[in-house]
């Protein structure tokens, strides 16, 4: 069994490990990359339920969801997956499947998102 001088030492290391956990995760939490972008859809398609007519939208994308704007106006929302690119794509791309976005990839990133859902 550890002595009382002993545990007095080591009391204190373990409370200051325990306190710095949660103030690590709050700083993981608020520094959540944002990556932004200009695309260009040829065609319609839907984000999360909704439909994206023809034309050109800013796209931002943070940890967990990407929010898809035109005219400075969010027009769409989605939650989201991040997963790692082969290699960096030259310009930002917008995968779709029936008609549905299911990834997006950003230019130069060497990351790409996929739609939950």
């Amino acid at each position: 069994m550890m002595s009382h001088c002993r545990m007095n030492r080591l009391l204190p290391i373990l409370a200051a490990l325990v306190l710095s956990m949660p103030i690590a995760a709050v700083r993981a939490n608020n520094s959540k990359p944002i990556v932004t972008s200009t695309v260009v859809l040829l065609n319609p398609v839907t984000l999360a339920g909704t439909h994206l007519a023809a034309g050109t939208y800013s796209v931002k994308a943070d940890d967990s969801k990407v929010t898809v704007s035109s005219g400075g106006k969010v027009v769409a929302e989605a939650q989201v997956e991040w997963k790692d690119e082969h290699s960096k794509p030259r310009m930002s791309v917008i995968v779709t499947a029936s008609g549905r976005v299911t990834e997006i990839h950003f230019g130069g990133k060497m990351r790409y998102v996929t739609i939950v859902g």
